[in-house]
């Protein structure tokens, strides 16, 4: 006899949605949007965000090595540089700290009296040693002043590291070396900074100033009006400027600045911007305590290590032809 069957009718299976042909199974378009836009983040910090902070932090805990270029070597005597028409003289400077400097002394060609002589002060840029510099102190020893030049520490066969705060005590010292040692009265000494060395020096005329011992003048070439303005300018995509530990703020300083002031910038500076350096003798007093008024001199073309002391020959001479007659009316 058959098995009696189940009476009960079985359920619908559940009708497909006519509008949609996928599975029930598929994601739905909001989550693989959302996995789209997760995997591009994801992209952008793995390629972009992740290299970018690398470089950021690469560059902050390195950035003197970056800003200091020494040229290092174990002697530098000035024998071997020195001849017959260029002689020249070696100088050692107790800075304090167990450290000494070792500089060069060039005599002037001038015959006039001890009492007399004008002498330069250079302060140069952050790169090379002072052998790079032999040629501008001939050119200014040509002019009859005398030029003492000083490596910075942890350049040539000076000891050390550089920083701002070392370099503005070192030039304090060369000043104090300048004015008692070789006893050059202050108004008979001309600070002459390039780049790097612009900020050195006009710190250094700043403090002078201040101190109610102007030099005769200061001369600068190429230099910015703040290290960080400059970074910022060179590289806009990064706040490198927030990170200096070394922020050479030289248009804070020049406002103290009362001797004659002489400034020469390239237009075609590449490193350090034509209106940076504009701006730095902008905020320079119009003239000094003594009635000279300040000059800036545009260099059409110039680049920022192409402008010689040869081409600024000129300028020098009658910057100090000024001087002397201010000089002899007081």
């Amino acid at each position: 006899m058959p098995l009696d069957q189940d009476s009960t009718p079985l359920p619908n299976p559940p009708a497909a949605d006519p509008a949609s042909n996928a599975p029930a199974t598929d994601t739905p378009p909001v989550a693989k949007r959302r996995t789209w836009s997760w995997l591009l983040i994801r992209t952008v910090l793995i390629y972009v965000g992740i290299p970018y902070v690398a470089l950021v932090a690469i560059m902050g805990f390195g950035q003197r090595q970056l800003l200091y270029q020494p040229t290092r070597t174990d002697s530098l005597q000035a024998s071997a540089y020195s001849s017959q028409f260029l002689p020249i003289t070696d100088l050692e400077l107790d800075v304090g700290g167990g450290l000494k400097l070792h500089g060069w002394r060039f005599p002037g060609s001038s015959t006039a009296d001890a009492g007399l002589r004008y002498l330069v002060i250079y302060f140069p840029g952050n790169g090379g040693c002072r052998a790079d510099r032999v040629s501008d102190c001939r050119d200014f020893r040509q002019l009859g002043y005398d030029v003492i030049l000083f490596d910075y520490r942890g350049y040539g066969d000076n000891p050390g590291s550089p920083t701002e705060v070392a370099l503005a005590a070192d030039a304090t010292r060369i000043w104090k070396f300048a004015t008692e040692d070789l006893q050059f009265p202050p108004q008979r000494i001309l600070i002459f900074g390039e780049s790097l060395g612009g900020a050195v020096a006009t710190r250094l005329t700043a403090e002078c100033c201040d101190a109610g011992t102007p030099p005769a003048a200061l001369i600068l070439n190429s230099t910015f009006a703040s290290l960080a303005e400059t970074v910022a300018w060179r590289f806009p995509m990064f706040p490198f400027q927030y990170l200096l530990l070394d922020r050479y703020p030289s248009v804070e300083r020049m406002p103290h600045v009362t001797c004659p002031l002489l400034q020469y910038h390239g237009t075609a500076d590449s490193t350090i911007a034509f209106q940076h350096g504009r701006r730095l003798f902008d905020a320079a007093p119009p003239q000094s305590a003594n009635g000279i008024e300040k000059q800036f001199v545009p260099v059409p073309g110039g680049e920022h290590n192409f402008i010689s002391m040869n081409d600024m020959q000129t300028g020098v001479s009658h910057l100090l032809t000024r001087v002397r007659q201010a000089q002899l009316s007081r």
